[in-house]
C-alpha cells in the first residue's frame, strides 16, 4: 500500500512545476465551481516552485490523501518535500474541468505541447482537494 500511496503524491507533485516560468493562468478561462478547481490546480503549481510542502498538506491534498501516507507509515510534508526536490520545470494549463457533485475532473497539460494528465478532486469542508492524478 505504501508503493502505491506514494506513487500517487508523487504523481500528484510531478505537476508542481518547481522553477516553472508563470504563464498567463488558465484560471480565468473558468467560472463557478470548475474556477474553483483550476485555481486549485494553479495553487499546487505555486505551492511547489515555491518549496511549500506544508501549503500542499494542508491546503490541496484531500485529507484522505493525507492520511493514506500516514497509514502507509510516512508523513505528508516529507514526501511532499521529496517530491518537489525531484520535480522537473515545466508550466500547467487546465484544459477542462468537469464538475459531478462534489467530485471533479480537471485535464491537465504539462508546459505548452506536453502530456496531458487528469487531477480527480473532492469537496471537502467547502473546498475543493486533490484526491489523484492518473495516465492521460
Amino acid at each position: 500500500m505504501k508503493a502505491a500511496v506514494t506513487l500517487a503524491v508523487a504523481s500528484v507533485l510531478a505537476l508542481t512545476g518547481c522553477g516553472a516560468q508563470q504563464q498567463q493562468s488558465s484560471v480565468d478561462t473558468f467560472q463557478g465551481a470548475e474556477r474553483e478547481v483550476a485555481q486549485k490546480v494553479e495553487d499546487l503549481q505555486d505551492a511547489g516552485s515555491s518549496r511549500e510542502p506544508e501549503n500542499i498538506c494542508s491546503d490541496i491534498l484531500a485529507a484522505s490523501l493525507v492520511d493514506d501516507l500516514k497509514a502507509a507509515g510516512t508523513d505528508c510534508q516529507a514526501e511532499m518535500r521529496k517530491a518537489i526536490e525531484d520535480a522537473d520545470d515545466f508550466e500547467l494549463e487546465v484544459l477542462d474541468v468537469t464538475i459531478n457533485g462534489n467530485s471533479a475532473t480537471a485535464r491537465v497539460r504539462q508546459g505548452d505541447d506536453g502530456p496531458t494528465e487528469t487531477m480527480q478532486f473532492t469537496r471537502e469542508g467547502g473546498q475543493w482537494r486533490a484526491t489523484s492524478l492518473s495516465g492521460s
